[in-house]
């Protein structure tokens, strides 16, 4: 196992308390030299953002399975190189979308599949995280951040249409800064607006302005109305509820949680399917980055 730093003279202490290390763990200044030196199988990427595209293809041109952080890049056209390489290489590429690992959310779309709303036509969500008392050097402009929808907004637009089965055809949105003006390239709010294509309609909102006493870090909720009933799902309190038709309503039991890295490495060993395809974590970077976009140009994009 090796270990790269995100950027020289970075403290690497903390490597060495992690329950992977060991005393054959090597440490690296630059993952460049990681690369060359290692023989790897796989490697996770957790860089600042705007650096995780060029790791994750520098890794796949060696033919290196990838677990990346998300956003997979933070423009448009990163992605398209990223996404060329990964194709090229043949390797399992994915990313940390770990809201698909949870209960709340595995439940919720259970019941949408086995039909227990009928057609979803109404989707809403919150994302809501405390700001923190710091936030690292990257999140001071945008051109290193890459903005709070393809940060934030990632996790409620993938469980959305995760649990829904339902894609998006067209964005529109606002964010800001209102809050936070230490760093200006980090929206501290945003609402986004989404057609299906089922004819449907999706909201989202997400924020940094969660407060500090708060007794979680995040709070997290899912609704979605269909055609013949509605799911309620209360992160924090950890509850899907189901109001349904002929008096079918109640909290569902909830599955076991799964482990994101055991499920990729399961998905390597051919013994599973992927938890987050590489065409899905293409595709829920794409949405974001044009609803980025679309805040910036305050106009309607098409997905």
């Amino acid at each position: 196992a090796a270990y790269a730093k995100g950027r020289p003279g970075e403290d690497s202490a903390w490597v060495e308390q992690h329950p992977a290390s060991s005393c054959e763990t090597r440490v690296y200044d630059d993952y460049q030299e990681m690369l060359e030196k290692e023989s790897l199988e796989v490697v996770g990427v957790c860089l600042p953002f705007f650096q995780n595209p060029e790791a994750s293809i520098a890794a796949a041109r060696r033919g290196i399975h990838v677990l990346s952080e998300k956003p997979a890049a933070t423009d448009l056209s990163d992605l398209a190189r990223l996404e060329h390489q990964v194709r090229q290489s043949g390797i399992q590429y994915s990313i940390m979308l770990n809201m698909r690992t949870l209960p709340i959310f595995r439940a919720a779309r259970q019941a949408v599949q086995q039909g227990a709303i009928g057609e979803p036509i109404l989707i809403s969500s919150q994302k809501s995280y405390k700001y923190g008392a710091k936030r690292p050097w990257f999140y001071r402009e945008r051109k290193t951040y890459g903005g709070t929808i393809p940060w934030v907004g990632i996790h409620a637009l993938d469980y959305m249409e995760w649990v829904s089965g339902q894609k998006y055809t067209h964005v529109a949105a606002y964010e800001g800064n209102k809050a936070h003006s230490q760093s200006p390239g980090c929206e501290d709010h945003a609402g986004l607006l989404l057609r299906l294509a089922n004819g449907g309609t999706a909201t989202c909102h997400l924020d940094l302005l969660r407060p500090e006493a708060a007794p979680t870090h995040g709070d997290d909720r899912l609704r979605i109305a269909g055609s013949e009933g509605v799911l309620e799902v209360w992160g924090i309190e950890e509850r899907v509820r189901l109001l349904g038709p002929r008096g079918k309503s109640g909290d569902l039991p909830l599955p076991p949680a799964v482990d994101f890295f055991t499920a990729f490495v399961a998905e390597l060993r051919g013994e599973s399917q992927p938890l987050v395809s590489s065409v899905e974590a293409f595709d829920i970077t794409r949405t974001c980055l044009k609803a980025r976009d679309a805040a910036d140009t305050g106009t309607w994009v098409a997905l």
